[in-house]
């Protein structure tokens, strides 16, 4: 026979419970529910992001890129990118691709080590416009790029994005945030972290409409949004005996853009209106 203390006890028990439940978080079921949460994260992640004055991440990148000759192959890289807002960059990729990018508030730097060439033009004055411009001018696409812009969640969402979140689960023993979105010629996916900064841990980009790239899958590691960056870090080094080439700029660019045209706004390159990345 229970005495009155355990009674007592029990019924503390259940009260507890009965509260835990009620204070559990409940998820989201209708498809504008599962649209707002993943939306909500987003902007959390691109508010932690954007508000780092600097920051530095590595990256591991599989792409399937389309080739002249029409057969799709498959391309691991290696990245190590590092930002400094509001008009600082650099990047170095090793792996299937050898290429380091240098952007100092003036202008960009191109190598591309396999082929021993570099390139170099004006550049605007802040990183935001400097990724619209590489992608509107020349057709450059670096998904890992849209987490560079001060508010990567305009980088990454439109008005007309759709998706959300999908669940709870883990990544790599890491409690996430699985989100799944899709604009026009595009659909992707992302990781973000539960616990502690709520930083991208992996993200899946596929492109229906781009005759270059297909698919890109990224994973992050080493985010530092508080880093020591070398006072040279984002000064060009390029060896001696590389030859210069020009950076040809899209052909509609040549012939639609009078040479005073306005940088357009940050928007990244999976929310742009012509789709995609």
């Amino acid at each position: 026979m229970q005495t009155a203390l355990g009674r007592c006890a029990l019924g503390l028990a259940a009260f507890a419970a009965s509260l835990g439940l009620a204070c559990k978080p409940s998820e989201p079921r209708t498809e504008a529910e599962k649209l707002a949460r993943g939306r909500e994260i987003i902007e959390k992640m691109s508010a932690k992001l954007g508000s780092a004055q600097a920051f530095t991440v590595s990256s591991s990148e599989v792409r399937d890129e389309v080739k002249k000759s029409g057969p799709v192959k498959r391309v691991t890289l290696q990245r190590e990118l590092t930002v400094r807002r509001p008009d600082r960059l650099y990047t170095k990729v090793t792996g299937d691709h050898q290429n380091e990018v240098w952007y100092d508030g003036v202008g960009i730097t191109l190598v591309l080590h396999n082929d021993k060439v570099f390139a170099q033009g004006r550049a605007p004055e802040t990183l935001d416009k400097t990724l619209d411009a590489i992608y509107e001018r020349y057709g450059i696409k670096t998904p890992v790029a849209d987490y560079a812009y001060s508010s990567p969640a305009k980088a990454l969402l439109s008005a007309n994005t759709t998706g959300g979140w999908v669940g709870r689960e883990t990544l790599d023993g890491k409690p996430v945030d699985h989100l799944a979105f899709k604009d026009k010629g595009v659909s992707w996916e992302m990781w973000v972290a539960r616990e502690g900064d709520p930083l991208p841990l992996k993200a899946s980009t596929e492109l229906s409409e781009d005759p270059r790239l297909r698919k890109v899958e990224i994973t992050f590691t080493n985010w530092n949004l508080a880093p020591q960056i070398a006072t040279n870090r984002f000064s060009p080094t390029v060896p001696a005996d590389y030859e210069g080439v020009a950076l040809i700029q899209r052909a509609r660019v040549l012939r639609n853009a009078p040479p005073d045209t306005p940088e357009p706004a940050a928007t990244g390159t999976q929310g742009k209106p012509e789709g995609g990345k």
